[in-house]
């Protein structure tokens, strides 16, 4: 038997659905910008980077997760 245990992070990115809208994700505290997510198998996600190249990565290492459109509060400042 394993002793892999799924995080909570593994538990959300399993429920949502393909193509499901995101702002990035958290590696090692660093923001890594994606645009929504692919699918999760097995312990990987994949996700559709912000150039269009799907970023893969270990669902163990995510530390969080970001939703909704960065680029919309960055349009609101400068039209302040």
């Amino acid at each position: 038997m394993s002793d892999y245990k799924k995080t909570c992070i593994e538990d959300i990115l399993k429920k949502l659905p393909p193509g499901y809208p995101m702002g990035g994700l958290f590696l090692n505290g660093l923001l890594v910008p994606v645009t929504n997510i692919s699918n999760v198998c097995d312990c990987c996600a994949y996700f559709v980077g912000e150039d269009g190249q799907v970023v893969v990565v270990d669902t163990n290492k995510v530390d969080g997760l970001s939703f909704g459109e960065v680029e919309a509060e960055e349009e609101e400042e400068e039209e302040a």
